[in-house]
């Protein structure tokens, strides 16, 4: 998998699961994660959300339903939306 493909299910829930661990902002039971090449608008809101443990990092956008990724490090797993981010 080229790290441009869209975010799979088992990073979504690491993503998910990540958010509410480190408790972000007021996290709701059903909150979605979409890759940001799906939301296009406003990309000076981007923000890092690093992890309390020091296990790594989100670079997103919480819109209060869906935290969009523009890319994340977390303990082994890696992904970047980037077109520059190509291998």
């Amino acid at each position: 998998m080229s790290k441009n493909d869209l975010i799979n299910e088992k990073q979504k829930q690491l993503l998910i699961e990540t958010i509410g661990k480190n408790a972000w902002f007021d996290t709701n039971p059903s909150v979605r994660v979409d890759a940001w090449s799906n939301f296009h608008q406003l990309p000076d809101v981007l923000r890092n959300y690093l992890c309390k443990d020091g296990s790594g990092y989100i670079r997103g956008y919480y819109d209060g339903g869906t935290f969009y990724v523009k890319r994340f490090h977390l303990r082994d797993e890696e992904w970047n939306d980037s077109p520059l981010a190509q291998s």
